[in-house]
């Protein structure tokens, strides 16, 4: 069995950088140099006038003085260059292993925290210098990584989360292609989360993605389940939404409803029409609707699919704005961004309305931060405004 080293005995590495020392050193003895010379320069210089007597065995003789003192200048120099030399050398190692030494430190831990190891501190000793940038540091590596550590647990509990409400929205009778669809997406955007989480060791996953996600599963829920009332619904599919009718609404009288008479005019591309029945005209309306209010508004979100709820009469979206807002309604329709669902009635239908809510839909997702209400309230008037434009 062999004996782990003295660490008494260890010899101290003062060469991390050798580079860097060797140059600084280099730099310093030159300026050494350069100041003996200047010394010497100056003393020849001011003794080039005078004489010097002395005597050489038994003779006197008669010197200039910088004829006498240069031998002197240049041994002394000379000497005095060396000794200083040696030990400017050994006291410059010494301070750059002091300065250099931690840097050097510093610089390997956070090129390892860069390359996203969470785990790793930065560890000086209580007399190097920058300790207190190295206890920065790790505070805020601390910072990052506690949140982001706690948050795998909990994509692990949305994952389970989504199970759930496949199985309570299938419970509750509700279209099974919709809500594989929703399901699916849901779990794509969680695969995409962990994989671009995979470059960090601890494996996090930043908390507002996941709060993102969050709320996403709560939209289901809410959307699906929420205001089923038990009742039945029939649904329409289109390009841009998912429209669901509560029983009892008349397509047909939707259908009529919903005059999109010039809608289409200035449209670079119109929505492909599925077939004539009343569903696919209510789908093509749709569309054409949310095309014509992005071409205005010249707003473009990606990936954006609304949700539509429509109820026989007013009373019934009366209900469904206390339960959300805890509030009077005073609205024909409106549009909910944090359930991107949009409310309306038979009764009160019409092609302007649904242009005005599906511009507050478009305006709310367009922006990375959602404008002020009376912002947003303009926009959606104009794009009402010019529909049939």
């Amino acid at each position: 069995m062999t004996n782990a080293p003295d660490q008494r005995n260890r010899r101290r590495n003062y060469f991390i950088k050798k580079k860097f020392q060797a140059s600084f050193i280099l730099k310093f003895c030159l300026l050494l140099i350069l100041a003996c010379l200047i010394m010497s320069s100056i003393s020849l210089l001011l003794t080039k006038k005078t004489v010097t007597t002395s005597f050489e065995g038994l003779r006197l003789v008669v010197k200039s003085t910088a004829d006498y003192i240069l031998p002197v200048l240049a041994s002394s120099g000379v000497i005095a260059i060396v000794l200083v030399s040696l030990a400017t050398i050994a006291v410059l190692l010494f301070i750059s292993h002091r300065i250099y030494g931690p840097i050097y430190r510093l610089e390997k831990d956070v090129t390892e925290i860069g390359k996203g190891n969470l785990t790793m501190e930065v560890h000086l000793r209580q007399h190097d210098e920058f300790k207190g940038l190295s206890d920065v540091i790790n505070a805020m590596v601390r910072n990052i990584k506690n949140p982001l550590s706690s948050s795998q647990a909990k994509i692990n509990e949305l994952e389970e989360e989504v199970k759930g409400i496949r199985s309570l929205l299938r419970s509750k009778e509700a279209p099974g292609g919709e809500i594989d669809k929703k399901i699916a997406e849901m779990e794509k955007k969680i695969g995409q989360v962990k994989n671009s989480l995979s470059y960090f060791k601890v494996s996090p996953v930043f908390l507002f993605i996941l709060l993102f996600t969050a709320s996403a599963a709560s939209a289901a829920v809410v959307s699906d389940d929420r205001f089923s009332d038990g009742s039945d619904w029939t649904s329409v599919n289109s390009t841009y939404c998912n429209v669901f009718f509560k029983d009892g609404v008349d397509l047909s009288s939707v259908n009529d409803r919903i005059d999109t008479y010039k809608i289409d005019y200035g449209l670079t591309e119109k929505p492909a029409r599925a077939g004539n029945d009343a569903k696919d005209e209510i789908a093509y309306k749709f569309d054409l609707i949310f095309s014509k209010v992005q071409e205005i508004l010249d707003m473009r979100p990606n990936d954006l699919h609304l949700n539509v709820r429509i109820y026989k009469g007013q009373d019934d979206l009366n209900r469904i704005y206390v339960e959300i807002f805890s509030q009077d309604n005073k609205f024909i329709a409106y549009y909910v961004f944090k359930i991107n669902t949009l409310f309306a009635s038979e009764e009160k239908l019409s092609a302007n309305v649904l242009a005005h809510e599906i511009a507050h839909c478009v305006v709310d997702h367009y922006f990375s931060v959602t404008p002020p209400t009376k912002v947003a309230e303009m926009i959606a008037q104009y794009a009402d405004a010019h529909l049939r434009d």
